[in-house]
Order: C-alpha cells, then sequence, then structure tokens
C-alpha cells in the first residue's frame, strides 16, 4: 500500500485511516489476501468519507438550518456516496482519467485513503466552480464552464453522463449482435446454395 498522502491524524472516527487499514490487516500472513483486504478496507473508508462529510455540514449553523438539513440527511449522504462511487468506476475508469485526473485506476487504488480524499477534493472543487464536467473534462465558458454548482447539480450531472454513457453502450452492443447475425445469415445462405442440387456453387 502506497504511503502518499500519509495519515494525518484525522479524528473522524467514522472511517478508517491508512495507519488503521494497515494495523488491522497486519496479521493476515498471505500476501494477495493482505491486498486484496486492504483494497476493499480502503475502498470501504473512501466511500464511508463522502456520507461523514455531509454529517459534518448539516451539523452546523444557526438550529433551523441545522433542522431542516437534518431532514435532507440521509438523501444527501446517499448522494455524496452515489458521487464518490461515479467518481471511482467511472471518471478514473475513463481514457482521459490520467489527463484529467492525474491518475488512471490502477494508480488511483494505489495511494493512501487520505491522499485519495486529497485527489477527490479537487476534482469536486473544479465541479462545483463549472471548471470540469462530470469526466473532469475542461468546460468553455460557453458550454456552461464558470457556472456554480451544488452538489446535487454534479449527483444530476453524474446520472445523466452514466445514463448517456450506458445508452451508448446498448447502442454499440445492439449494431455488433446485428452485424454478427448478418453474418451468419449470410454464411448460412451460401452454405445453403452449396447444399442443393441446381444452386449457384453445386458441383456436379
Amino acid at each position: 500500500m502506497s504511503g502518499d498522502g500519509g495519515n494525518k491524524g484525522s479524528n473522524n472516527n467514522t472511517y478508517q485511516t491508512s495507519r488503521e487499514i494497515g494495523l488491522t490487516t497486519q496479521n493476515i500472513k498471505d500476501q494477495k489476501a493482505r491486498d486484496k483486504a486492504i483494497q476493499e478496507a480502503k475502498e470501504q473508508a473512501f466511500s464511508d468519507q463522502r456520507a461523514y462529510n455531509v454529517r459534518r455540514a448539516t451539523g452546523k449553523g444557526p438550529p433551523s438550518v441545522r433542522i431542516a438539513t437534518n431532514i435532507l440527511n440521509k438523501p444527501l449522504q446517499k448522494g455524496a456516496v452515489y458521487t464518490g462511487k461515479f467518481f471511482t468506476e467511472k471518471v478514473l475508469a475513463s481514457k482521459y482519467a490520467k489527463k484529467n485526473i492525474g491518475y488512471t485506476k490502477q494508480e488511483f487504488d494505489k495511494l493512501s485513503v487520505e491522499k485519495q480524499n486529497e485527489v477527490y477534493s479537487g476534482y469536486m472543487s473544479k465541479r462545483m466552480s463549472g471548471e470540469t464536467d462530470a469526466y473532469g473534462n475542461v468546460v468553455a465558458r460557453g458550454d456552461g464552464g464558470g457556472q456554480t454548482k451544488t452538489e446535487a447539480q454534479i449527483e444530476s450531472e453524474n446520472v445523466a453522463a452514466q445514463k448517456a454513457a450506458q445508452a451508448e453502450a446498448d447502442q454499440a452492443a445492439a449494431e455488433q449482435a446485428d452485424a454478427y447475425k448478418k453474418k451468419r445469415l449470410s454464411i448460412t445462405s451460401s452454405r445453403s446454395l452449396f447444399a442443393k442440387p441446381g444452386g449457384r456453387g453445386f458441383f456436379y
């Protein structure tokens, strides 16, 4: 496990730090099993951090504000976790991840939990300022760049981007299946000509 970022001594008890993950997995003798346990713990810690940030944010402000935000606490936590998952599963898996984020999915997975959170915070900061789109691409001002966005708007953009990507993938799969079907029919048709007396390709 990489030590990038290091343990910054967080007082947060709702998710594991890199140091804590190392301590809880140090007795696993098999290296592959330990690596797997560490990766799973880091993924969970990254997700837990998203929810924790929402809980911490909704606990601030005057009583009237806290009451209003506490009502939305669970939906906001769910949205924050979804956005984090979109980042790790879609953004980092895209072909422009290295250019836009600075890391590929494989490189990001090797970072410490603290460094992962730092990278994600940078991504979200640019998203909320309108500087980049859902995949971290720079947005021109004429295309909506520079417009401040809320996390709810960002979540909505992520959902739309994922649906568009899925629709594109489904379309490509359908076209591939159609091409395969046509090829099969063509081969079958050609064989039938050779199988019938009097057909174009029948040999006497």
